[in-house]
């Protein structure tokens, strides 16, 4: 995403969550006094970081961020999906399927005319209900955007536990908005932690997500983010070659650009040198969040604003085709299974 994107983003969430809290303190604005003002200065350390989880669950309450009836659905259709599969290879001997009925068999290529024979004198299948009801389109980019701020957060903390949390809703508005490269990427990292590596190889796939380059906390960029800088920079040192670079002289920087680099950064760290600035100045928001405030409560309380313009919005995973992405998980599972 383009930074003045996220910054844009960012600015909207704050301005919701503010507008949120001051609803569930019953304050006029930003200045004003809560009606039951908490007496932080008392508490404990422990005890304020109580209280702040407390108040970001109402505030979570308050915006109805915290229902996932939309996730439950396309679950529920999927299990039942799988359920069924599981019956018909209880049916299966070989590469044959007989009826246990009427005794009728099938080849593996007429397993589509098994299932309407089935469904025809046996069976009653799962049909998956195509009718989607709008939704407001406010909390879907609110829960969108504190996905995404977690899971910036989670990659600059290195935290691979909340990285594979994210990666099961993504994975799901990729698959509903058809991203395929996103989805197979997400559904490939998401099988290598739950089912294709060992508990070990899992437990340290799974914590090496990331790369701190700068050290300290926060400072973790994604592995492939690595890869590109390292690209970039091989590309860089190429291009000072001119017409004289070669596969040999191409090796040669692969091999000794980190090295390069590790020198320098020992040379700096030693002699004390200034470092250049790299990172950009922290601005301050806070006056383009208030007025965003003001002009969020304008239009009543926050947890009941709707955009008239997308009034007919429709929830991208409520609009998952269960059908066709059972077809696509088993196919991977196949070409997993090939590939092993």
């Amino acid at each position: 995403m383009h930074r003045p994107h996220h910054l844009f983003i960012d600015d909207v969430l704050d301005a919701y969550l503010v507008g949120a809290f001051l609803d569930v303190m019953d304050m006029e604005d930003v200045t004003s006094d809560p009606s039951s003002p908490p007496l932080l200065h008392l508490m404990s350390p422990k005890q304020q970081v109580r209280w702040l989880n407390e108040i970001s669950l109402r505030i979570i309450d308050n915006l109805k961020l915290n229902e996932l009836s939309s996730v439950n659905e396309p679950r529920d259709n999927l299990l039942a999906l799988n359920a069924e599969d599981d019956q018909l290879k209880a049916l299966k001997q070989e590469d044959i399927y007989k009826c246990p009925l009427s005794n009728r068999t099938y080849t593996c290529k007429q397993v589509s005319w098994f299932k309407k024979h089935l469904k025809k004198l046996h069976w009653t299948f799962h049909t998956v209900s195509t009718d989607v009801k709008a939704t407001n389109a406010v909390q879907h980019v609110l829960f969108m955007s504190l996905l995404f701020r977690d899971t910036m957060d989670s990659y600059k903390m290195g935290d691979g536990e909340r990285i594979l949390r994210n990666a099961y809703f993504e994975w799901l508005f990729d698959s509903s908005v058809k991203h395929t490269k996103y989805e197979l990427w997400l559904w490939r990292m998401i099988s290598y932690v739950i089912s294709i590596l060992g508990v070990e190889d899992s437990f340290e796939y799974l914590w090496n997500m990331t790369v701190n380059l700068k050290g300290g906390i926060y400072n973790n960029i994604p592995n492939d983010n690595c890869v590109e800088l390292q690209v970039n920079n091989i590309k860089r040192e190429l291009a000072t070659q001119g017409a004289n670079k070669s596969y040999q002289s191409a090796k040669n920087i692969c091999m000794t650009t980190q090295v390069v680099d590790a020198i320098r950064e020992q040379l700096v760290r030693t002699s004390k040198t200034v470092r250049s600035r790299r990172e950009r100045p922290v601005v301050d928001k806070t006056n383009d969040i208030v007025h965003m405030v003001k002009f969020l409560r304008q239009q009543g309380p926050v947890k009941d604003l709707a955009w008239k313009r997308y009034s007919s919005f429709k929830d991208p995973i409520k609009c998952i085709d269960a059908d066709e992405l059972h077809i696509w998980i088993n196919r991977q599972k196949t070409i997993a299974s090939i590939l092993m």
